[in-house]
């Protein structure tokens, strides 16, 4: 039989443990590592070591977390690994950057080392950005009116009924906006008969964007190539290839456009 506590001690009792538990409680916050690749280089895999660690894989958006669960105080993430896949496209880490600017004890990123020094405090989460983005800069265009010179095109189709029917040359002109990043554009007004289109800039400095609907009840998607000679001229490309009822048609010509003003 066990021995009996005395009724006046359980109070006491229960306040000791109460307090003891809030001592032995491990107090801390949240430390995020996020990278980023401008332009977005999808699916390659980066290592860090220390805290947070482990292996991560680009999303589609070039962009991937590791999150830990860390007690307060000062924690390092280190970039250890970066796949070749990555470093052969020219990317490199470019900026280390903390989000706690407001904090008594402020996290910061040391370039040079490949380092994110987490000083995190109760219930604090705290995010460090391990920014990649090519080694050579790629140029961006300038914004502004634009003429477009579209050579002449082809539409051939084979199936039910081989044939090739010419598109003939053609000049316009239309609008290029820019974003702050350079790496989305918008193309407006190039022609009559297109819509708006956006161009987003890949990891080889090329640009790409794809425009949809339908001709005579027909679904089709034209992709837009781009590769910009210097930030007042760009050469580029358009194709698309439709199949229906039997026959498989592809439209393909190239264009070049100028900055005006």
């Amino acid at each position: 039989m066990s021995p009996k506590v005395p009724y006046i001690l359980i109070p006491a009792l229960v306040f000791f443990f109460t307090i003891g538990s809030v001592a032995w409680a491990a107090p801390g916050g949240t430390a995020i590592v996020r990278v980023t690749t401008n332009p977005a280089y999808p699916d390659a895999r980066l290592g860090f070591t220390g805290t947070p660690s482990g292996d991560v894989q680009l999303d589609q958006s070039g962009v991937a977390t590791i999150r830990s669960e860390v007690d307060s105080g000062s924690h390092e993430s280190i970039l250890a690994r970066i796949d070749q896949n990555l470093l052969d496209a020219g990317y490199r880490l470019t900026q280390v950057s903390c989000d706690d600017p407001a904090s008594t004890r402020r996290s910061s990123g040391d370039l040079e080392s490949s380092k994110a020094r987490f000083e995190v405090e109760d219930d604090e989460t705290v995010t460090c950005t391990f920014a990649l983005q090519p080694s050579f800069a790629c140029t961006c265009p300038k914004q502004g009116r634009w003429n477009v010179v579209n050579n002449t095109g082809s539409m051939a189709c084979t199936g039910v009924v081989s044939m090739t029917t010419p598109l003939a040359a053609s000049r316009s002109s239309g609008t290029l906006s820019v974003n702050d990043s350079c790496d989305t554009i918008l193309a407006e007004g190039m022609s009559d008969d297109e819509a708006d289109l956006e161009m987003r800039l890949q990891s080889d400095c090329s640009w790409l964007g794809t425009v949809g609907g339908e001709q005579d009840g027909i679904p089709m998607v034209i992709t837009f190539r781009w590769n910009l000679e210097n930030e007042e001229r760009i050469l580029g490309d358009l194709e698309s290839t439709v199949s229906q009822q039997g026959m498989t048609c592809r439209m393909s010509r190239t264009f070049s456009l100028d900055f005006a003003n």
